[in-house]
């Protein structure tokens, strides 16, 4: 295959971070990224050593153009490292979020309000829908530490029983995105409900089974002894949404749907909010979201403050109420 020669005003910087990567042993397929992005910022006429926001949008809304969302998170994953390499050598540039849908748009994930979570647990512990005696039990478990956690759907699906600690009401989530450990503390209430579906679950166990393990008994990849699917979760919190009335009115072709990850997003707009309520700034509550989450660094905590906002009407009325007389009157 014939060697690309880089050419844009940061051709050198790809070629060191090209250098470096190999060094670590790097096998680089994706490096028809960071060509694209070359030649994106030669057709640009760009002359500065540097990449904005404003730059890095306009380029991958012109490249992930209709692309899946998994082949634009490879665009923007690539893209990334090599922002990050640029920051480590006095360069600036802008690190972009994973917050892109299908076809190039934003994704916005759905944000389910206080009652339609009352909902959802009422039905999932009522197991109208949900078939099997122990589904019936390890739904409600499920939900309440998705959202109670905000753990990622393969975090709570990989943990095991000596993961938790009921004495300390923690959790360790081990391997986790990024292959990080880390240590989730829990309310006393979803730790009080853990210790019943322990004892219930896992009496006189001396093993270390999946805290969700699978009783299917047909020799199937995710039978007795090995974790839930993430397929079993999804048609089951599928069929608790429908029950519950709760869809994505207008939703497009390309448009992804709720899904059990949004419980996550949920769990982190509800933790802003209640800070807010309780007069905490969030931006002071960002670093400790952030490590909670497992996030790598503020930049993927802080689209949730804008989310927060979107989705607090209280908060934008105490807001209002606080501010009042202090900004000018504008006329009409």
């Amino acid at each position: 295959m014939k060697n690309y020669i880089y050419s844009s005003v940061l051709k050198d910087e790809f070629q060191s971070f090209l250098a470096v990567r190999h060094s670590q042993g790097f096998k680089d397929k994706n490096r028809y990224v960071w060509e694209s992005l070359d030649r994106y910022l030669s057709a640009s006429g760009q002359d500065e050593k540097c990449v904005s926001a404003l730059t890095v949008e306009n380029w991958l809304s012109e490249t992930c153009s209709g692309l899946s969302n998994g082949s634009a998170e490879l665009y923007i994953t690539s893209y990334n490292a090599f922002a990050r390499y640029l920051a480590t050598i006095g360069i600036n540039a802008y690190i972009q979020d994973y917050a892109l849908d299908m076809r190039g748009r934003r994704y916005t994930p759905y944000i389910f309000s206080s009652d339609e979570m009352k909902e959802i647990f009422a039905i999932a512990d009522s197991g109208a829908a949900t078939r099997g005696r122990l589904s019936k039990i390890q739904m409600p478990m499920l939900l309440r530490l998705l959202y109670g956690c905000g753990l990622r759907l393969g975090e709570a699906l990989g943990m095991r029983l000596g993961d938790v600690d009921l004495e300390s009401g923690t959790l360790l989530v081990q391997n986790g995105k990024g292959s990080k450990d880390r240590i989730v503390p829990m309310d006393h209430t979803l730790s009080e409900i853990l210790a019943d579906y322990c004892a219930v679950l896992f009496a006189g166990r001396e093993d270390n089974p999946f805290l969700f393990e699978s009783d299917y008994k047909d020799g199937r990849r995710n039978c007795v002894g090995h974790a839930r699917s993430g397929g079993w979760v999804i048609a089951n919190f599928r069929s608790i949404l429908k029950k519950a009335g709760i869809t994505l009115e207008n939703r497009s072709k390309y448009e992804r749907g709720i899904c059990p990850h949004c419980l996550r997003h949920t769990f982190v707009v509800h933790s802003f909010r209640r800070q807010s309520m309780l007069g905490v700034d969030n931006y002071r509550a960002l670093p400790l979201i952030s490590v909670y989450l497992g996030h790598n660094s503020l930049t993927e905590t802080q689209s949730y403050v804008h989310l927060t906002a979107e989705n607090s009407e209280d908060i934008i009325r105490l807001t209002s109420e606080h501010y009042k007389g202090i900004f000018p009157e504008v006329p009409r």
